[in-house]
């Protein structure tokens, strides 16, 4: 597909001429009309050619067509408007209507052209010294003395001589043709490139420039400002057209005129003005009224379109070869990574000065991290964004107003039409998703300048981290929009480079490295000429050493797991409420904490009366609330709060503290109460939303022990690699937690439960065993006087089965009870042939005993609850010889309180071995009578006064003991009818 003309050099240089006074003129006023279709006769031509002379009526063979080629020829014509002037009588003439002045020239995106190809003998680039150009050298000293490896063109000036009208001259009717070479200037500060040459009368040269510029506010294109001098007073002509002929593969190294590497329909309504040269024009400053500080905006653009059936060719030819290679920054795994990505496309002249295609340009890049980097919470810290409007993107200015805590790193870009490197900063965007995956939460915001060469190239990087992994993926792709037709086909600009060089500042600490010692990725770039494709770009990452020490794990699940675990109370005083703190801690390079499961030693317990729970609507509330508005209003109310929790995360030494809440909840995944800590996620400029993790509060039912089992703790988090380091929970909520009212010595026991071979899987978690030991202190202060009262209600005769109510009353303050043993006196059996259905194990954790094995009811009241525990009472399975008494008590908790029962050496035995180190205040225990007793006269209860047995312990081994315990049989002394 023939190109527009290309960039630097499109320049029509106007001859010097005379003309009188006219107002300023737009480009239709000064240019000859376009055509449609497009002829040789059109005002503004501009193409790539494999001729010299080619027009727009060329035959197709005479245009170069091959995307990312090299043509032999570039030109770029404009043809001055004419007007028909009576310069001798009878002898009417069309001469240009004015001197162009001042010129605008834009190429399509895509179209390069490189001023670093002219070289020496010895292949290093060589411009014309502005010293060189200026001394004229060989009689008659009329040409430039610029080094001849400089010239990249032949400028082609078509003049016409212009005389007033009767004044007798006879006017040539053949116009004047000149041609005068074109070189590779050194450009001025500020400028990419720059062109020139000298044209005027012999002796009376002047200089014309083609500055440089490239739109890198909008779609990158290259274009050209041209200021012609103003005509010489009596000046006897007037430029009638300019054609400037670049010189394309013939040049240097063969890479001075580069066409795009695209091969979109030209024809095609999304990309029919794709490959247009426009020119936007006026007349000499001399001749305007003034000159316009604004052009060209405002003025009119013509379009040089390809030919009809012209298009670019061959798209399946460019080459396409990036690399991608990353530096960790480091040598240990899991460890903050200054990291350096470099992006390569390759260049050499030698080889594709051959082959006269170059690589295509790339439309969108995917850098993939090698697996395992991850964001660094760290990093947060400190951090701000800068915003898209202090970015400046699209804003022609060279400086932004980013914050310099956005500073992030360094970016540094070679692209081998430029003589200097861009260099720049990377920034943190501001967050516009919750979405990790989307792109719009983490953005970088790329900036690469020189002010020498006049670019300034800003783009937008938008970081996908995967939810589960945390891996990362830079994609960095644009919409950009031609500032003369609009929209253009979605991609990177179309320019080449070498080699981009991302580099992370190692103080923001903003990376984490993988936590093995070799890891890879795949990229994945898509080039310009062949849109849809993505070729995949490998990149790999080794370590050395592990940051604990040692060398660095070779896999996941060979990485160390030695989590540290420590639970303690402020007070140890038996009895009393203390703040309780939980500890739980890992180092870099370790295996993720992903599962706690502990349990409290006996005694350590809470106190839930007065306390609600958090709702479950609440709480999942909490899940989809953002960071900030959950910051703004708990989800859950403070009356369920019940402490904090604190995290540390990040890689480094300075990890990322965030804080949230603990709150009861109510039953959870079986358990009878829970835990929830909300922490909203919020650090720097990110909200990654709020992260919530219940934790099931089992209740022992024969113990009261608190066994505690998390949910997975995320190891990713908003797409972050959480890295935590240690979790905090700090239960201070005034008189909740209570100590045991035993001082032996106990331990927190558990495991917690590693991130394994895959932290995602919960089948490959490794396992820690975790104790911490526990005493509480001053158990022997405390007082123990229980109280209990046994009444038999009904017959009292001989071979009768009386029904049995036991009270137990104790005092604040005491040690609870641990061991009740009561004995019955000889006169009371156990009714041996009532044992009839037991309930088994299997039902009674099922809670599907059977009617037939309850014997009784039961309730106990506890200060620690606000509503008392009630339930009946089985005859269970057991490992003695008679079945067990278990009184199932129901409530907010579940608790067992078993009986064994023996009916040896006369009298029935009942010892509860031991009851559970909780406070109760008050437990009644009804036994029925009946076909359902257990106990049985074996004389009339009423002879003589029946006294038992009792022997009663506290938990810190304090006593009440009485041989003669006394019965109150209500039934004894009542008259015959009376109840």
């Amino acid at each position: 597909m023939a190109k527009r003309s290309l960039a630097l050099l499109l320049i029509c240089l106007g001859a010097l001429s005379v003309m009188p006074v006219m107002a300023q003129a737009d480009t239709q006023d000064i240019i000859a009309p376009q055509n449609d279709p497009s002829t040789a006769a059109d005002g503004w031509q501009a193409g790539t050619c494999n001729v010299e002379e080619c027009t727009p009526e060329s035959p197709d063979a005479d245009y170069f067509t091959q995307a990312g080629g090299h043509p032999p020829f570039a030109f770029t014509q404009y043809t001055v408007k004419q007007e028909q002037v009576e310069v001798a009588p009878g002898d009417i003439r069309e001469i240009p209507v004015g001197s162009v002045g001042r010129l605008r020239v834009d190429l399509p995106p895509g179209l390069i052209v490189n001023p670093q190809a002219t070289v020496d003998s010895e292949g290093n680039p060589i411009r014309c010294k502005m010293s060189e150009f200026n001394t004229p050298v060989d009689p008659p000293f009329e040409l430039p003395g610029c080094p001849p490896e400089t010239q990249v063109g032949v400028e082609k000036i078509t003049v016409k001589v212009i005389v007033g009208p009767g004044t007798g001259t006879i006017v040539p009717p053949t116009p004047k043709v000149t041609l005068v070479p074109v070189y590779n200037l050194e450009p001025e500060p500020g400028q990419p490139a720059k062109f020139g040459f000298k044209a005027g009368a012999p002796g009376d040269k002047s200089s014309v420039f083609l500055e440089a510029d490239v739109a890198w506010e909008s779609d990158f294109h290259a274009g050209f400002v041209i200021n012609i001098p103003p005509p010489k007073v009596g000046a006897t002509t007037r430029t009638w057209k300019s054609r400037l002929i670049n010189i394309g593969d013939k040049t240097g190294n063969g890479m001075y005129i580069n066409t795009p590497t695209t091969c979109f329909d030209p024809e095609a309504p999304e990309t029919d003005k794709l490959y247009s040269t426009w020119l936007r024009a006026t007349t000499s400053v001399e001749e305007e009224t003034g000159e316009d500080a604004a052009f060209p905006a405002g003025y009119t653009a013509f379009e040089a379109k390809l030919p009809e059936g012209i298009g670019t060719t061959g798209c399946d030819k460019v080459p396409f070869e990036p690399s991608v290679d990353v530096a960790a920054g480091t040598t240990a795994v899991d460890s903050p990574a200054p990291a350096t990505v470099t992006a390569r496309m390759p260049f050499k002249p030698e080889v594709e000065g051959d082959t006269g295609i170059v690589q295509s340009h790339v439309r969108k890049a995917e850098v993939a991290m090698p697996k395992g980097f991850g964001l660094n919470p760290s990093g947060a810290q400190g951090l701000v964004a800068c915003t898209d409007a202090q970015f400046k993107k699209g804003v022609r200015t060279y400086t932004n107003e980013c914050p310099a805590a956005s500073d992030i790193g360094s970016v540094e870009v070679d692209s081998w039409p430029l003589s200097e490197t861009l260099v720049g900063d990377v920034y943190v965007g501001e967050q516009k998703s919750s979405d990790p995956e989307s792109g719009d939460l983490f953005r970088i915001l790329i900036e690469a300048k020189n002010e020498n060469e006049g670019i300034n190239a800003r783009l937008v990087g938008r970081v996908k981290a995967d939810k589960t992994t945390g891996d990362l993926v830079a994609e960095v792709n644009d919409q950009l929009v031609s500032p003369l037709f609009g929209p253009l086909p979605s991609g990177l600009p179309q320019v080449p480079f070498e080699e981009i060089r991302l580099k992370f500042d190692g103080s923001k600490e903003v990376l984490t490295s993988p936590s093995v010692c070799s890891a890879s990725g795949t990229s994945r770039f898509e080039p310009w000429a062949r849109p849809g494709e993505l070729k995949p770009v490998p990149s790999s990452v080794t370590l050395t050493g592990d940051p604990t020490g040692g060398a660095c794990p070779a896999t996941m699940a060979e990485r160390k797991f030695t989590p540290l675990y420590k639970a303690k109370v402020d007070s140890s005083q038996g009895g009393a409420y203390s703040p309780f703190h939980i500890n739980i801690g890992r180092r870099d390079g370790e295996q993720e904490l992903k599962v706690v499961d502990v349990t409290l030693p006996k005694g350590l317990t809470g106190k839930l009366a007065g306390i609600p729970y958090c709702p479950e609507e609440a709480i999942a509330a909490a899940v989809g609330n953002s960071g900030k508005a959950e910051m703004a209003a708990s989800s859950c109310s403070t009356s369920s709060l019940l402490g904090k929790v604190t995290t540390r995360s990040g890689s480094g030494a300075n990890p990322l503290q965030l804080s949230g809440n603990a709150y009861l909840a109510g039953p959870y995944k079986g358990a009878a109460l829970s835990l929830v800590t909300i922490t909203p996620a919020v650090a720097g400029p990110f909200d990654l939303g709020t992260v919530v993790v219940r934790v099931a509060l089992n209740v022992d039912p024969e113990t009261a022990q608190i066994h505690a089992v998390s949910d997975l703790i995320p190891d990713v988090f908003g797409g972050v690699k959480l890295d935590i380091r240690a979790i905090d929970l700090d239960i201070d909520r005034s008189q909740f937690m209570l100590n045991p009212t035993n001082c032996y010595y106990q331990e927190t026991t558990g495991a917690i439960n590693g991130g394994g071979a895959d932290p995602a899987n919960p089948a490959t978690f490794s396992s820690y065993p975790v104790r911490d030991p526990f005493q509480a202190t001053g158990c022997e202060g405390l007082g123990f006087k229980p109280n209990l009262k046994v009444q038999l209600f009904g017959p009292t005769k001989r071979a009768k089965n009386p029904r049995l109510k036991a009270t137990l009353t104790t005092r604040t303050g005491d040690a609870n009870v641990g061991r009740v043993a009561l004995r019955l006196p000889k006169a009371l059996f156990l009714e041996q042939s009532h044992i009839g259905t037991v309930c088994t194990r299997p039902q009674l954790a099922s809670h599907t005993c059977p009617k037939a094995s309850v014997y009784g009811k039961a309730w106990a009241k506890s200060p620690l609850l606000d509503k008392k525990l009630q339930g009946k009472v089985y005859l269970v399975s057991s490992d003695n010889e008679l079945p067990d008494l278990l009184v199932d008590l129901r409530g907010q908790v579940e608790i067992y309180l078993r009986g064994v029962i023996s009916g040896k050496g006369g009298g029935l035995k009942t010892v509860f071995h031991e009851a559970p180190d909780v406070p109760v205040s008050k437990f009644v225990l009804n036994m029925k009578g009946g076909k359902k007793s257990l106990l049985v006269n074996s004389e009339n209860i009423c002879k003589k006064k029946q006294r038992a047995f009792l022997n009663m312990r506290g938990w810190n081994n304090k006593k009440v003991k009485t041989n003669k315990f006394k019965l109150n049989i209500t039934s004894c002394g009542k008259k015959k009818g009376k109840k």
